[in-house]
């Protein structure tokens, strides 16, 4: 009884596969050119739009250098200083 239960899993599985198979492959009714144009036409529409919120636009501000660097400048007699 146990191996019918063990079986059943990997026997569904190809089943449904099969079933996936099957459906995946049907035939397709054939496509008006003129209808998968203006479909292409809006999908190049809908990625060329932005979502979201716009992008701040530089002020200055940011380009500008620190005052402080965050690292301290050293000075080149003090190479023996360095790891």
């Amino acid at each position: 009884m146990q191996a019918i239960i063990w079986w059943s899993v990997p026997l569904l599985a190809f089943v449904l596969a099969i079933v996936w198979v099957s459906v995946a492959n049907r035939e397709r009714p054939p496509v008006d050119p003129h209808d998968s144009v203006a479909e292409h036409q809006r999908f190049r529409e809908a990625m060329g739009r932005q979502v979201g919120r716009p992008p701040v636009e530089p002020t200055g501000t940011e380009l500008a250098e620190p005052d402080e660097p965050d690292v301290p400048k050293s000075n080149p007699d003090d190479w023996w200083r360095r790891t």
